[in-house]
This record gives structure tokens, C-alpha cells and sequence, in this order.
């Protein structure tokens, strides 16, 4: 099994989740009423409401504090609400006018200018930073911006105190974003991946995002700093191509734990990325770890089908920077299959407010309605090519998969290599050591 948090009984066609002590199951009536016997024989057992079609079913239930939702479309999903209020409430941002994107990119003079925050307010900075973090597992509109906070606390600065501010009054006009999951049926696991390099003002290092798409529903999102300084945009799309592969790879291993045998494929809008990923070796770049060169393996295996997808098409950008509006924050949502709505869900379990009743103040003019979903004033509206295309001769047609050359022969820069000294020179010392090695084994060799 590729998670020891998922198990699944293939006769009674169940799959179950663990996470502690909480307990989530798919399965039939009579399959769950087996289970909830079977579990009661053991344990004291406190049952949730069930899911379904059914005039008995529930419709709307809390699994650890996320709302979910039955529809006659599908399935909805969204975090809970009392993180986006507590943070609210420990920023000080109640009833402020509320912004149109979740941060701003730093000016060289905004860092120069910077100073440590006042040490009695590094805690409270350290604990609002953590709730954001917290709820950005369940907002891929703040990932970024929450990942950005995240980095000073350790030392706590005024601009990650601005920044961090910023963020909650963007939620003040936006506080609710729910994931849509209507029913379908999908032929591939797609990943998308974007880099941004040296995006960083402070440090020069590069922000890799990406998203894992079943169909229209997007499983997994990610948005982290890179751990070295990449010298080229090509290394750190590099990068970002390697991590949305693992990632990828992970989640088919998964599904094939569950039953599904689905093919991978990876989509960047790289063009440096995809030729040192369909190439055998580093060629010239000297930055980059040989033990990353797998993913050229797995593109040439057929593991890994690399695609290239147009930037303005790819959703994984809403992962590597703050974006310049909120109409580009929008579609990028609305892309992932998620829509933001007012009010607040009736099972939401509520915040306790010491001394009072909870009287959350956001202006009205900010607040997004149900009709708000799909943002105007633009007539082009991307969709992800692994769904625009659902004749995938036609997909792979417009985007044709990527093959790596078979053998050197095919491989224009190691003919190169072929004409160049040191190169030879290298190859015949590897033979030395192989041929010494058949006639005499293993040994060590005296140091010169």
C-alpha cells in the first residue's frame, strides 16, 4: 500500500480513511452497517451523519471541521470557517474594507527599509502566520501568501506583519471558497507545475506551485520555496517539473491501491524544463544534483507523459507569486473548480467568543455573492487542456507528448560530447577501472 492511512475492502467495496481516531468511509448502506457492527464489537463509537441520495441521508456534515456537501451535482467541499474568522480577529482587520489580492510583491526599497518586529509581538505574529497556514490546505487563493508569512518566523519582520495583514483583510471580502466536485469520470492523473525563479527580493530563491487534477477536481495543491538559489529559470523549472513528478507518481500508486490503474501526466510551461527533462544528462548546467536526473528516466520509460501547456492556461501560477488583480485570482479559482459564496454553511461548527455574542463585521460592498463566481470584463476564459479536449486524439494532437531521444544517436548534445577531450579521455579511464575490475574484483586503490 502507498498510504498506510487508507485501507479498502474490495469484496464489500469499501474505502476507509484514518487520520487519529476519525474514521471516513465510501461505501454501500449495508456494507457501512456491517462496518459500524463490526467496529462497535470494539470500541465506543461516536457515528457521524451519512452522505447520500437517500430521503434518510444527510446532506451537509462536518468531517474534522471541514463542511461537506451532497448535491444532486456532485460533491462540495470547504474549510472552516472559524480559521479565516479567528485570524480575522487576531489581526485586528474586523470590519475593514477588504483588498483585491491576498498580498503584494516586495520592492527592493520595501526590503531595505524592513526592521524586526517588536519582540512581545513576535508570538502573536507566530501563532496568526500558523493559522494561515493552517488554512491555506483549504485555500488555494492564499497558499502563496500564507507560505510568504510563514518563512520569517523565526524573525518576525514588519513587512511579513504588513503582509500577513493584508491577507486578512483579503479574506474579510472574501471569506468563504468552496471546492466543487460534480460527478465524472476521468482517463489520467494531470499534474501541473509552475516555477517562478528568484522571485524572492530578499533571498533570490525560486517559488515551485502545483496541482494534482483527477478530471475537474483538484486533490492536491503545494506552493514552497525552493531550498538552494537555481543560476536559470530552466533549473528552477527544473525543479518544479521534479517535485510535481513525485507528486504525481505518489497519487497513481495511491489510486492503484484503491483500483485504479491511471496513467501521469505532467504539464509545465517550460520549454527549458521539457528539453533537460527529454535529454540524457546535465549537459552544461553544473547546479543541479545528478539524483534529480530520474525524472529523465521516467519521461523516457513512458512513467512520466511530459506535455507542455500555455501560460496563461496553466493554474499552478496562482501558487508561485502574488498575482497583479483579483479578476486573475478569479479565473485561476475558477479553473481549479472551486467558486467563492456568502453566508456561512449550517453545519459550521461556530467560534466562542469570551464575553459576548460573535458579531463579525465585514462591509457589504466587499462581500462576494453566489452570482460573483465568474469574474467579468474579459471575454477569454482558459480551461486546462486535459479538459478541453475530451477526444484525446485531438489533446494529444494540440499538445503532443514529448519523446526522449532512445540512444545517443538521437541525442544531438551527446554527439557533442563525443568530439570533445575531456570526454574521451574520461571514457577511457572508465574502461580502465571496468576491466580491472572483471579481472582482478574489487579492491581499493592506493592514493596517488
Amino acid at each position: 500500500m502507498s498510504s498506510a492511512c487508507v485501507f479498502t475492502h474490495r469484496e464489500r467495496g469499501m474505502v476507509c480513511t484514518v487520520h487519529g481516531d476519525d474514521f471516513t468511509t465510501v461505501a454501500g448502506k449495508l456494507s457501512l452497517d456491517w462496518f459500524e457492527d463490526e467496529l462497535k464489537k470494539h470500541y465506543e463509537l461516536t457515528v457521524g451523519p451519512r452522505l447520500g441520495p437517500g430521503d434518510q441521508d444527510a446532506k451537509e456534515a462536518t468531517i474534522l471541521n471541514r463542511v461537506i456537501r451532497w448535491t444532486a451535482a456532485g460533491m462540495e467541499y470547504e474549510a472552516d470557517p472559524r480559521q479565516a474568522e479567528k485570524l480575522i480577529h487576531e489581526c485586528g482587520m474586523e470590519g475593514s474594507n477588504s483588498v483585491s489580492t491576498p498580498g503584494l510583491k516586495e520592492t527592493a526599497a520595501q526590503v531595505a527599509e524592513d526592521a524586526l518586529l517588536e519582540p512581545r509581538l513576535n508570538t502573536a505574529y507566530r501563532s496568526s502566520a500558523a493559522r494561515a497556514n493552517y488554512l491555506a490546505a483549504d485555500r488555494v487563493d492564499i497558499q502563496y501568501a500564507s507560505k510568504e508569512a510563514c518563512r520569517w518566523m523565526s524573525a518576525p519582520t514588519i513587512s511579513g506583519w504588513t503582509g500577513l495583514k493584508r491577507l486578512t483583510r483579503y479574506l474579510c471580502g472574501l471569506p468563504r471558497l468552496v471546492y466543487l466536485f460534480p460527478w465524472q469520470t476521468v482517463d489520467g492523473i494531470d499534474v501541473y507545475v509552475d516555477t517562478d525563479w528568484a522571485g524572492c527580493a530578499r533571498t533570490r530563491k525560486s517559488t515551485s506551485g502545483g496541482c494534482v487534477m483527477l478530471g475537474g477536481h483538484m486533490i492536491k495543491s503545494w506552493s514552497s520555496t525552493q531550498p538552494g538559489v537555481t543560476l536559470s529559470s530552466g533549473e528552477a523549472e527544473l525543479c518544479g517539473v521534479i517535485r510535481g513528478s513525485g507528486m504525481g507518481l505518489g497519487f497513481q500508486s495511491l489510486m492503484a491501491d484503491l483500483g485504479h490503474v491511471l496513467p501521469l501526466r505532467v504539464w509545465t510551461d517550460s520549454s527549458a524544463a521539457i528539453g533537460i527533462c527529454t535529454r540524457q544528462g546535465l549537459g552544461k548546467m553544473r547546479h543541479i544534483d545528478t539524483h534529480l536526473l530520474w525524472v529523465q528516466q521516467a519521461v523516457r520509460s513512458g512513467r512520466v507523459d511530459l506535455r507542455k501547456v500555455l501560460g496563461e492556461e496553466n493554474p499552478a501560477d496562482i501558487f508561485t507569486k502574488h498575482l497583479s488583480s483579483r479578476e486573475r485570482v478569479q479565473k485561476l479559482v475558477a479553473l481549479l473548480g472551486c467558486r467563492y459564496t456568502s453566508g456561512r454553511a449550517e453545519s459550521a461548527p461556530q467560534r466562542r467568543v469570551l464575553g459576548g455574542e460573535q458579531k463579525v463585521r465585514i462591509a457589504e460592498a466587499n462581500v462576494v455573492t453566489e452570482g460573483d463566481a465568474e469574474p467579468s470584463g474579459s471575454a477569454y476564459n482558459p480551461v486546462m487542456p486535459h479538459m478541453l479536449y475530451p477526444d484525446r486524439s485531438e489533446m494529444d494532437r494540440r499538445h503532443p507528448r514529448l519523446e526522449a531521444a532512445d540512444d545517443i544517436e538521437g541525442n544531438a548534445e551527446a554527439l557533442r560530447d563525443l568530439e570533445d577531450d575531456f570526454f574521451i579521455e574520461g571514457q577511457r579511464i572508465i574502461e580502465e577501472i571496468r576491466t580491472e575490475l572483471v579481472t582482478s574484483g574489487r579492491r581499493r586503490r592506493p592514493v596517488e
